[in-house]
């Protein structure tokens, strides 16, 4: 049975940095500052529902979930933080646990409890996470620096910023690749990975997750291409945000839907960018 992962890449896109036109308003004096090529930038400001990854404005999730203070600590969404960075989060529910994986290393919270273990070693946290808005929130300064992230707190404008390098975040994608590479090998599944992308980004994660499965790329192109005008979410008149407010504007014809010897292939990856926390509309007619 074909398997069609259709999550990795809008998820990898986060750490990759280009949320094309799709954000939601939010306030200036959040950063938005572009970083440069090497840098991976996150910042946060209490109250505020928008994250900036280098200097592309996101809803952090589709709750409304924002930074809060709670007695003198600043709590953040783990969630959004650890996926821009190109980690991962699974929950517990039975055990109220959060298990965040990285690069190779784990930490592991428990909601309530000041006790955090990053791999096997066990540490005490200042504040222990708690549950806000239905998402788990907590400290972030131990988590961004056992990754080798950085943070600063503004106090000023109340704002978080993470950074770090692309590169260890790049590392990390092709060491999940190679894992699941492995696991392919021994099914002896045949991957194809399927990608729309508006300005080079998704394409760049696409070629990245190619090379290390050894896969196959089939690039989903609009008949009508995409210019940086039609992409400028700002501009209430521009191509993407008339089709984000009107439904039936977004039945993006392809220059093909097809791919050669599709029966051939046991896994299928589908990338794309979020546009107002959805999937781009043209992989729709895919």
């Amino acid at each position: 049975m074909r398997k069609t992962l259709s999550i990795i890449l809008s998820s990898i896109l986060m750490l990759t940095c280009c949320v094309t036109g799709c954000a939601a308003d939010t306030a200036d004096s959040v950063d938005t500052t572009e970083s440069d090529d090497d840098t991976l930038t996150i910042a946060m400001q209490i109250g505020n529902p928008v994250m900036t990854v280098n200097g592309a404005r996101q809803n952090i999730d589709d709750n409304g979930t924002s930074p809060q203070i709670v007695n003198d600590r600043t709590l953040v969404p783990v969630r959004a933080i650890v996926e821009a960075m190109g980690g991962s989060v699974d929950w517990d529910n039975n055990t109220r646990t959060a298990s965040l994986s990285y690069n190779g290393d784990v930490i592991t919270l428990t909601i309530d409890s000041t006790t955090a273990y990053l791999n096997d070693s066990a540490f005490e946290l200042d504040a222990a996470p708690a549950i806000i808005n239905e998402r788990t929130m907590l400290t972030i300064r131990f988590i961004a620096e056992s990754f080798g992230f950085e943070v600063e707190w503004n106090n000023e404008i109340q704002t978080v910023t993470i950074t770090g390098t692309k590169a260890a975040a790049e590392d990390a994608l092709k060491d999940e690749a190679a894992e699941q590479k492995d696991a392919d090998t021994e099914d002896g599944g045949k991957v194809l990975v399927v990608y729309y992308s508006a300005t080079g980004t998704t394409e760049r994660v696409a070629n990245t997750i190619a090379n290390a499965l050894d896969g196959d790329l089939f690039e989903i192109v609009p008949v009508e291409i995409y210019t940086d005008d039609d992409l400028d979410w700002t501009d209430n008149n521009s191509r993407v945000t008339l089709e984000h407010e009107n439904e039936r504007l977004r039945d993006i014809e392809l220059v093909s839907a097809e791919v050669d010897n599709w029966d051939e292939y046991d896994i299928v990856f589908i990338g794309y960018p979020i546009w107002w926390g959805i999937a781009a509309w043209p992989v729709n007619n895919f």
